[in-house]
């Protein structure tokens, strides 16, 4: 059988695990997107916004698998 990850509580406030590892792949996006305009990296990205919603969905399946506990 699976674990199935439980809800955070946050001053008695529940949120799922999928919103909390959401919110930590948009920040985690936007530190990469700094870093990545910082280097000048960004110029060699076509589309940018999607970029961006791509490296938020990588982000949220790595923070679901492997660092929010279940």
């Amino acid at each position: 059988m699976l674990p199935v990850p439980s809800e955070f509580d946050f001053f008695g406030i529940y949120l799922s695990p999928l919103f909390v590892s959401s919110l930590l792949a948009v920040v985690l996006t936007m530190m990469t997107a700094r870093v990545l305009n910082r280097f000048r990296m960004s110029r060699f990205i076509s589309h940018p916004a999607l970029v961006f919603v791509a490296l938020v969905a990588i982000y949220t399946s790595v923070i679901g698998t492997f660092l929010i506990p279940a």
